[in-house]
């Protein structure tokens, strides 16, 4: 009986750090967005999103990431965000300077501005497609599918 509520206590302790310090699982558990794939939609635009090692869109980058990904997600915050200023270098280096894009962008797309990419601010941006050198932003879901 003394083991069973030990363990209850401690699980119960463990649940309530976690709920203090704002981590859950989920967000815990998100692959870093390490590299960038290309989709083309039906029209022939195309744009680059950010993906985890595995391929999956389902992944987060903030400040202090590098590589592929952040890339993807600098070439749309120049083509669809640029502020008439400030111009990212596309580096693949998640600094101060994308930080700051990246929340404008978010507050553009009517999320919540906290300068960390994940599906809900994947979701809400429009991405920076071109064809020939024609660009356009839209978001994911309006591009004219399938998606390839």
């Amino acid at each position: 009986m003394k083991r069973t509520l030990a363990a209850f206590g401690t699980v119960a302790v463990l649940t309530l750090s976690a709920l203090a310090t704002g981590v859950t699982t989920a967000s815990a558990a998100m692959p870093v967005c390490t590299q960038g794939v290309g989709y083309v939609d039906a029209a022939g635009y195309a744009t680059g999103v950010p993906v985890s090692d595995s391929g999956s869109n389902f992944c987060s980058l903030r400040s202090g990431n590098t590589g592929n990904g952040v890339r993807e997600l600098q070439k749309t915050l120049n083509g669809c965000y640029f502020d008439g200023v400030t111009y990212l270098d596309e580096d693949g280096q998640f600094g101060p300077a994308t930080t700051k894009a990246l929340k404008r962008a978010q507050t553009m797309a009517g999320v919540t501005a906290d300068g960390v990419y994940g599906p809900n601010t994947r979701d809400a941006l429009k991405w920076y497609w071109s064809q020939n050198w024609q660009p356009r932003c839209l978001r994911l879901t309006q591009a004219p599918g399938p998606i390839r």
